[in-house]
């Protein structure tokens, strides 16, 4: 035991401060066993189109080979993101997923001591990369019906704030930022002699329909020096398993980005993947299935926790954030018993005025996942309330 404390003395000397502020990232609970359900990490069960997946094997089975190191400056690909978004290639930026894009921001623009306004409740990974170059995040308490208070993150804004960032759709709540909330946004930030860096993270934008109060951000970039806009391909287009994101923000900002971002860091493959994903056309028609699939999915989910008086909080995202209004013990007992019949969902914690709550996080699966979900929510939510009406007769019996 004393070696042991010593050894545990000896390592920590060794690590930065920053670093042992941190926790370990946790995916949650999950299994690879046969008939899990796996709802825990927001992908797309649709997988990618058979035009990507073909693309991927055509490269494998007649490209140049995988012993070549990958485009490093993903020329190729920024080129179709130009024609995707209509802005010019230099405005890109591919990292390996969105991870190493907000870490690369984190690296390249915090200092010690400057602070970057967070919505309380959002992607745990904004934390860390505001933390490991020694900035100080300033958490906003999120609004009675677990929106970002986007108003309350402008009347924050201080001398020492470096950066805000955003989430929409918001991951985990699902909830977005709406078109006046974010002009308002500039508005103030236009009237300040430095304006903070403004992220906005849309890795679920293509489940929003058209139709929603939704900004056209990058559409408006040009205007703004400030803004870097993120995008993904791991969740509408279900390349989860490649890790392919980018960055879209003015080129100079970039260009202080690209000498942080490591050389080679996006491989061949997800490359040719994401390159497939934009130009076929197959590749459209199946996202556009899986998106109004997912939405029906999403909508019968909502519905039941509306018919079983469940806390749940109107999504725009692939998921929906239910069961928020419970303590922490009781969410988790009865992820628990989820995690028994074989589904795996996730759980986050929050503070909600100084008392610690927690929600799950359900992510929308196929079909026959989804109806497996409600069945087994079913019966384990009227199990639940049969428990609670007994504690409560035997309260009253003895009272």
């Amino acid at each position: 035991m004393g070696d042991e404390t010593a050894n545990n003395h000896y390592f920590r000397r060794l690590v930065r401060s920053e670093v042992l502020s941190l926790e370990e990232y946790s995916a949650g609970p999950a299994s690879d066993s046969e008939g899990a359900v796996r709802i825990s990490a927001n992908e797309n069960g649709f997988g990618p189109a058979p035009a990507v997946r073909d693309a991927v094997m055509s490269y494998i089975n007649a490209g140049p080979g995988l012993y070549r190191y990958p485009n490093s400056s993903c020329g190729v690909l920024r080129d179709e993101l130009s024609g995707k978004h209509g802005l010019p290639p230099e405005w890109f930026l591919v990292g390996n997923g969105l991870d190493d894009v907000i870490s690369i921001i984190g690296m390249t623009f915090l200092d010690p001591g400057d602070e970057v306004l967070l919505p309380a409740l959002s992607f745990v990974m904004y934390e860390s990369a505001v933390r490991l170059p020694g900035a100080n995040p300033v958490m906003i308490p999120m609004k009675p019906d677990m929106s970002i208070d986007v108003a309350a993150m402008a009347s924050s804004v201080t001398s020492a704030t470096k950066m805000i960032i955003l989430c929409s759709p918001n991951n985990p709540t699902g909830t977005i930022v709406r078109t006046g909330e974010f002009v308002n946004l500039l508005d103030v930030l236009s009237s300040m002699p430095a304006q903070p860096l403004v992220v906005i993270d849309q890795a679920y934008a293509e489940f929003v329909d058209s139709g929603e109060d939704y900004p056209d951000v990058i559409g408006g970039i040009g205007d703004h020096n400030n803004i870097i806009v993120l995008r993904t391909f791991s969740k509408m287009s279900a390349l989860a398993g490649l890790r392919i994101g980018y960055a879209i923000a003015h080129p100079t900002l970039l260009s202080y980005m690209y000498r942080v971002r490591h050389p080679y860091s996006v491989n061949t493959l997800a490359q040719v993947a994401a390159l497939a994903d934009i130009r076929e056309e197959s590749a459209a028609q199946h996202r556009l299935a899986a998106k109004r699939s997912i939405a029906a999915s999403r909508e019968r989910l909502e519905k039941f926790f509306e018919e079983e008086g469940v806390s749940f909080v109107r999504s725009y995202a692939n998921f929906v954030f239910a069961l928020y209004d419970l303590e922490v013990e009781d969410l988790a007992n009865i992820s628990a018993e989820m995690a028994s019949e074989g589904i795996f969902a996730r759980t986050l914690r929050y503070n909600d005025s100084d008392a610690q709550k927690a929600g799950m996080r359900l992510s929308i699966g196929t079909d026959e996942e989804n109806e497996r979900l409600i069945k087994t929510l079913r019966t384990i939510l009227r199990r639940r309330r049969e428990k609670i009406s007994s504690a409560r007769g035997r309260q009253d019996t003895t009272s």
